[in-house]
Formats: structure tokens, sequence, C-alpha cells
């Protein structure tokens, strides 16, 4: 948590939509979080278009999750574990400047006409691995940088990135596929992490508590998953988001949309990419103005329920204006879910184990993106893209009126905090 002399700045300040930003530390974060996260939508749009540009498969694209969310299963606990054991400024840092490779090397491989659909599975892979250590660090230092009274503040903002990010990431993404050759647009991906790295030199973290620390092992490593399962409300949100996502992951299937049933162009495929971060970024814009949110369960279920109907409504349309404002209204009820899951995470979370329980919330996360990508593109070899779809929009539907029904204190969460 900051310290004293940011409590005092606490003070001094009104809270306001920005508050946040006025602790340095917090800002460098916020840069970095911006760059590396716009760098990772961006390289994930192109390696999902290529994909299925090399292939033509929806199996394929099925497989390209399997590498995106294997890694993040088999490392996810072990890498928020290096987030409460070792120095988070290095492991910040290694794990961009290994984003950075990934990008120029597929940039090489495509510029040589080497490239193969297994090097662009293989990269993901790799990115999937480095980022299940980079993005539990990241999270886990919020509330360190920031007085409690702005927590809500900081993680809305955060949530701002990643919500911007996935606007700018894909759009810029599908961009550069129209402007440019696929190796160019991965070397331009790769310029995105330089900013980054300027904002992890520049910044303070602070050093871990020895006397809280626990000794290494295989008990401390599962601290995050004992966590987890001793918090109904946290458990409860983090499996709809697995269960929901997973099953209504619709990323992966928008060439399919694009190419195929919308007969839009790479800009096209862009602007679909970007669609939902665009209702994104207005949801967490809203939560910024409201300062607070007391019903905190509540709105997450809303929010759930919200996503379900918005990726039904999005699987019948054939109307490529109708389609964007569709994912632009489920991109808004996701940013809303998110925040407070994640506010929900810091407000309950003991610091000694905040790395590891933010590397179980990130395998839940990420991993319902591997396992939704997964999932959706064998669905679509079986059912057609738009099919797949709304298999999602019914389990999800369903799950969230269950989870409305038979878990009455995720509805009252947050009303006392």
């Amino acid at each position: 948590m900051a310290d004293d002399s940011a409590a005092h700045l606490d003070q001094q300040v009104r809270l306001s939509p920005w508050a946040s930003l006025a602790y340095r530390d917090y800002s460098l974060l916020f840069a970095l979080s911006l760059f590396a996260t716009t760098a990772q939508q961006m390289r994930q749009t192109q390696n999902f278009y290529q994909v299925y540009e090399i292939s033509g498969s929806a199996f394929q694209l099925g497989m390209t999750g399997v590498a995106q969310g294997l890694p993040i299963f088999v490392f996810g606990l072990f890498g928020g574990t290096l987030a409460d054991f070792l120095d988070r400024k290095k492991l910040i840092l290694y794990t961009t400047c290994g984003n950075l490779l990934v990008a120029v090397l597929l940039g090489l491989l495509t510029l040589s006409g080497h490239i193969q659909v297994w090097h662009i599975q293989a990269g993901t892979a790799l990115t999937s691995a480095l980022n299940i250590v980079l993005n539990p660090t990241r999270m886990s230092l919020i509330s360190y940088l920031v007085p409690r009274s702005h927590l809500t503040n900081a993680v809305s903002l955060n949530s701002a990135i990643s919500q911007g990010s996935h606007f700018i990431g894909p759009m810029l993404g599908g961009l550069s596929l129209a402007w440019l050759s696929m190796g160019n647009a991965y070397l331009f991906n790769a310029l995105f992490y330089l900013p980054a790295l300027a904002a992890i030199l520049l910044l303070t973290i602070p050093k871990i508590d020895a006397s809280t620390r626990e000794k290494f092992s295989l008990i401390s490593i599962l601290s995050g998953v004992r966590f987890l399962f001793s918090e109904p409300v946290v458990l409860a949100m983090v499996m709809l988001d697995f269960i929901i996502v997973g099953v209504g992951y619709y990323r992966p299937l928008l060439p399919i949309f694009a190419k195929d049933i919308l007969f839009v162009g790479p800009a096209g495929f862009g602007m679909l990419s970007s669609a939902p971060a665009v209702g994104g970024v207005l949801g967490t814009l809203t939560l910024l103005m409201t300062r607070d949110v007391k019903s905190k369960g509540l709105l997450a279920l809303w929010s759930f329920f919200s996503y379900a109907a918005a990726l039904g409504l999005f699987a019948l349309s054939t109307n490529f204006w109708l389609s964007l404002a569709l994912l632009g209204a489920l991109g808004l009820a996701n940013s809303l879910q998110a925040v407070m899951r994640q506010t929900s995470f810091h407000l309950l979370t003991p610091e000694p184990v905040r790395g590891r329980a933010f590397a179980v919330f990130a395998i839940f996360s990420q991993g319902a993106n591997g396992v939704g990508a997964t999932e959706v593109g064998f669905m679509a070899a079986l059912l057609g893209a738009p099919g797949s779809l709304l298999f999602g929009c019914a389990v999800g539907a369903s799950i969230t009126l269950m989870c409305w029904l038979a878990i009455p204190g995720l509805r009252s969460f947050g009303r006392d905090k």
C-alpha cells in the first residue's frame, strides 16, 4: 500500500476520475500497462487472422486457442508465486523483453517466407507463458501504489487501460494488416514494447516484507488456490467469468464473421475486433464518474447476463453496423463485471499472497480465453460460427440465472462494504 506521504496526498486531492494518476509510480504502471496490453491485443489479432489466412480452418483457430490456453494452466500458479518471491521489477522487465522478441521473430519468419501455422501457434504459446508472469505481477502492484480509498478508482483506471488496449490494439492490428505486409505488421507491433520498457526502468516497486512471506514450497504455491476457495463471493465471480467466457469467447471467430458472414476486409475485421473495447471504455468511464458502486455483486450478475444476451444477438446478425453495436454492448457488460471482480480481489486478498492470488485470478480469466478459443473453434466446426455463439449465449444466461437464485451473498456483496 502507498506510504504515509501518499496518504497525506490523498487528503489534499479530491477523489476525481483520474485521482490515482496523482501517484507517480501508479502513473508509470498505467503507462506500462497501456503499451504492453495494446501490443498484446494487436498481436493476438494478427495471429488469429494470419492463421485463418494460411489455413482457412476453424479447427486451426481452435488449436491456436489451445496454444494460448495450455501454458496458462501449466505455469499459472508458478508465475504468481514468482511475483511474491522474486524481484517484481525484473520479472516485468524480462517478460516484456520476451514479448518483444516473439514479435520480431514472427515478423522475420513471415518476411522470409518461411512462416507456418505451427510457428504462429508456438509464438502464441510462448507469449501466453510470458504473460502469465507479467500480467498478475502488474495487477498485484495496484494496491501497493495507491491508498485504500483510491482502490476502486485505480482498478477502474486499470480496466480503462485494458478496454482501451482492446480497442486500440485490434484496430491497429487490423489496419497494420491492411496497410503493411504481414511481416512488417509484426515488426510494427514490436515497437509498442519500447515505451513499456522505458516505464519499467523508471518504476519504483515496494520491496516484499520478508517477515510476512512464507517459505517457498508446494504449499506456498497453492496458497492462492486456498484463498480463492475460502472466499465464496470471489470464487463465484471468477467461476462465472470462466464458464461464460469459456463457452462464449467470440474473438477467434471474428475472422469467420468478417470474411464469410459480414463480407468485410481486414479493416472491417479490425473494427469488429475493436468494437467491444469501445463499449468497455464507456462502461469503465461510467464507473469512474460514479466513483464507487455499493451493490458490486448485483452489478456483476446483471453484467454477466447482459454479456450472454448481446452474444446471442450478435450471432444472429448479418448487418455489419448492427454487429458493431452488439459487440460494443457486449464489451460494456464485460468491463463492468471485470471491474467488480478485480475490486473484490483487491479488497479481500491478504498482501503476502497477493501475487499468487492474482495468478489464480489470471489462470481463470486468461485461461477462459484459451479454453473459450478452443471450444468455439471446435463447436464452429460442428455447428458453424453463429451456432457456436448461440450455444454460448444459452449456457451463459442459464448459469448466471442459477447463481443469481442460489447465491444470495453474491447479490448482496458490497452493500455493507
